[in-house]
């Protein structure tokens, strides 16, 4: 029978709320930095048209994709809608708090706490310690069968799903116990009024869907986790300011001594009875390090007698609690909360004898994901597209988020990713596409100059046109004389904006028609179409002077007692020099014999 009869419409919103997907991904925020494939365990992002988005029957809800996410590219579902209609109801409204709430909700006190849910509307606060204690007891008694059962804490709605859906055949080793809110939320509609409405406030996301499991019977009217509640108890602040002296706390109600529970109603005397050497007790968190203990277990490696599995390391490491503290310091928060002076403690299994008793019971279901898996010869093509020629050869660096090359290239195969996400892969590519646009560029990025690859197709076409029409045509290679000690004194910097000096001083110094190419590092090469041999020498030696007399080290600091200068060497097409090769090695020796002469001179090839 449900625990909320006569709340039919409820119960509608309820599963209308359902209907959209507890985790979301907004493509106009995604940045492609793909820390949510790498982050979530179960793989269950996908990478569609350069943006990331959940496979819904894969995800297991753990938040890894949200809290990973600094562009909130992942967002969860926003309930607060629901308990705000809860709110302007006419049913006194109950807000039932996961005991971490100290540490979510730092640095408010216990007392603000309380007071900014009153000020919201809540007609009472109450947290779930009793439901842990109480669903601990429940434990204790599971532990104690003598049937040598596998019991599989369920507990966390992260773990229970993740068996549920990956390891269907140890879905009936869950333990058959309700998770200890629910237990709470029982005992609060025995103690209270039956027209209340209660309000889960989660640790983590997963429980705001786990709330509406029908076997929970609609006990829990809505649920939202710490993140809400702090943007809810912000909106009301901003909207209806508190004027004067904020009011003093009054006395703090007794506190309730936890003898059973550990975190989350796991029972203490469990893990207190065994050792770290203990193979019938695995204590386990995360999904990764789960995963790895149940495929041993399905393997025949282990066979422990009770699993205490969590998602996190305790609820209060949960998603939504304050996710800018480090685990550390809010364990600090909860301890010095709980040292606070004139508290009174009160036994909880003195508690429990004289507190009606709840139903908690619950069963599990498998649903298990179906991944097919492709053909090996579907799987060895498509590595081979990616730059694998065999298995072998593959990197398993796991940068693209998959443990190995094979598992991304299944995921390929699946459509639910791409070759884009492998980074060794890309930067091979980025390096490729940067020789390629290298090879298509025409001018030199320092001097403005053309390039050498530029120059080289220029000659090319001159000579053609010198063999077919007999034009003139001269080559010019300049050297700048000892430019090595120009950069050893100056530094490099200077020493290219030298360069760029000299290649501004050709350019103003040739026609339209010639060709001015910076050749290679401090050597340059100019083209004189129509140009002989003797108007290329006198072309040659008016730049050359003008570069020396421009002194253009000297404004860089270049202190020696001779201006910069350059040797040069002047090269005209003949029957003999018929070949671009030829004409620029006959241009390189007169330039050479210009050097060994003394530098700061020209010198005309034979010919």
């Amino acid at each position: 029978m449900s625990d909320r009869a006569g709340h039919d419409a409820g119960v509608e919103v309820t599963a209308d709320k359902l209907r959209e997907p507890l985790i979301t991904h907004r493509k106009e925020a995604c940045r492609e930095c793909w820390g949510c494939v790498r982050a979530c365990p179960v793989k269950a992002i996908r990478v569609v048209d350069g943006r990331s988005e959940v496979i819904q029957e894969k995800c297991i809800a753990c938040g890894q994709c949200v809290n990973e996410c600094g562009a909130r590219g992942h967002i969860v579902r926003d309930d607060t809608p629901q308990v705000l209609d809860l709110l302007r109801g006419r049913r006194p409204v109950i807000a039932l708090l996961a005991t971490e709430f100290i540490a979510a909700m730092h640095p408010m006190t216990v007392p603000q706490v309380e007071r900014a849910l009153t000020i919201l509307g809540f007609h009472s606060v109450e947290t779930t310690l009793l439901g842990e204690e109480m669903v601990a007891a429940e434990y204790e008694r599971v532990h104690a069968r003598e049937d040598s059962l596998l019991v599989m804490r369920s507990t966390c709605p992260v773990a229970v799903n993740f068996v549920r859906r990956y390891y269907p055949a140890l879905t009936p080793a869950l333990a058959p116990v309700m998770p200890p809110y629910v237990a709470q939320a029982r005992l609060i509609r025995s103690l209270y009024p039956d027209d209340v409405a209660i309000v889960y406030v989660s640790p983590c996301y997963a429980r705001k869907d786990e709330v509406h499991d029908p076997q929970f019977g609609g006990v829990i009217d809505a649920a939202i986790d710490f993140a809400e509640l702090k943007s809810m108890i912000a909106e009301s602040e901003h909207q209806h300011p508190v004027r004067g002296k904020a009011i003093e706390p009054g006395p703090r109600r007794p506190g309730i001594f936890k003898e059973i529970s550990l975190t989350d109603g796991f029972p203490r005397k469990t893990l207190a009875a065994s050792d770290m050497t203990s193979q019938q007790v695995y204590v386990v968190r995360g999904i990764e390090a789960l995963d790895r203990l149940l495929a041993a277990m399905t393997s025949g490696e282990i066979a422990p007698a009770i699993v205490d599995m969590l998602n996190c390391e305790g609820c209060i490491d949960g998603p939504a609690v304050n996710p800018g503290l480090s685990l550390f310091s809010k364990r600090n928060v909860e301890a010095a909360a709980r040292e606070l002076p004139g508290t009174t403690r009160v036994s909880t299994r003195a508690l429990l004898g004289v507190l009606p008793a709840v139903e908690l019971v619950r069963s599990f279901i498998a649903e298990p994901v179906h991944i097919p898996r492709p053909e090996e010869q579907q799987i060895d093509e498509v590595l081979v597209s990616g730059g694998f020629a065999t298995r072998a050869d593959a990197l398993d660096c796991g940068s693209c988020g998959y443990p190995t090359c094979v598992e991304h290239a299944i995921a390929i195969l699946r459509g639910d990713s791409t070759w884009s996400m492998c980074f060794p892969l890309q930067r091979q590519r980025l390096a490729s596409a940067e020789e390629s646009l290298e090879a298509t560029r025409t001018l030199d990025a320092l001097t403005g100059l053309w390039n050498r690859r530029a120059f080289a197709e220029r000659l090319q076409l001159e000579v053609a046109r010198h063999a077919r029409y007999k034009a003139p045509l001269s080559l010019v290679l300049f050297d700048i004389d000892d430019f090595g000690s120009v950069n050893d004194s100056l530094g490099e910097e200077a020493g290219d904006r030298i360069l760029a000096a000299l290649g501004n001083l050709l350019a103003v110094q040739l026609r339209s028609t010639d060709m001015a190419a910076r050749y290679v590092a401090d050597q340059f090469a100019v083209l004189l179409p129509g140009v002989g041999k003797t108007a290329a020498f006198a072309v040659t030696e008016k730049i050359r002077s003008a570069i020396r007399k421009a002194d253009i080290g000297r404004a860089e600091g270049y202190t020696d007692d001779n201006a910069l200068s350059v040797s040069a060497g002047v090269a005209t097409a003949a029957e003999t020099l018929s070949d671009p090769m030829a004409l620029l090695e006959s241009a390189d020796a007169a330039l050479r014999e210009a050097m060994h002469a003394g530098k700061d001179q020209v010198r005309l090839a034979p010919g």
